[in-house]
């Protein structure tokens, strides 16, 4: 791996591969609430009932974070490996992201560069290490355009909104100078 490409998974992680507070906060207060409405239905209620819910369901969030974001960094790592694999000449891989309010979400696709050409590439989940990691790589100017492009409030994300086989889509990546410029140019025809 070079160092932009070591920058970029860097960065991602930074975005994808961390504990968020806020997602542990909305799970916590959630699945308590669910729980306290349903022990109250039931006249089980009491108030070291409640505590027990909310310590449980705050270990729970935690737990549930925690692995969302270490198989989040798992797949990317995946994804990098078969598209290496699979490009001879392999210059930028760009892993694409979700965001919602509750934070950043590893899509299943990433923005490839061979051959001084950009692609979009969807990646298939397999099911199992038997199964082949299929992919579907796609020009850049043929089935997939890039509409628009605007840097989020954290200044950390690029969102992108874009037509890929005639369909909306929208997705964020990092906010990485040096690969939005070398997209850039890729985009352009290298001018």
């Amino acid at each position: 791996m070079n160092k932009l490409q070591d920058e970029i998974f860097i960065q991602t992680k930074g975005l994808t591969g961390t504990v968020n507070a806020l997602r542990i906060f909305l799970y916590t207060l959630v699945s308590s609430i669910m729980l306290v409405v349903v022990l109250a239905l039931f006249s089980m209620l009491t108030l070291p009932m409640t505590l027990v819910i909310i310590a449980i369901s705050f270990l729970y969030s935690i737990l549930r974070d925690f692995s969302i974001t270490k198989y989040s960094n798992k797949q990317m790592q995946k994804y990098y490996d078969y598209a290496v694999e699979n490009h001879d000449n392999l210059e930028l891989y760009m892993p694409l992201l979700e965001k919602t309010f509750q934070g950043y979400f590893l899509k299943r696709a990433a923005l490839i560069i061979e051959n001084g050409q950009l692609y979009i590439e969807a990646f298939r989940q397999r099911k199992n290490d038997k199964q082949d990691q299929l992919s579907i790589p796609v020009k850049y100017g043929e089935k997939f355009v890039i509409d628009r492009q605007s840097v989020d409030k954290n200044q950390k994300s690029l969102t992108l909104d874009s037509t890929f086989a005639g369909q909306y889509y929208r997705f964020s990546i990092t906010n990485n100078q040096t690969a939005i410029n070398l997209i850039e140019k890729t985009k352009n025809g290298g001018k």
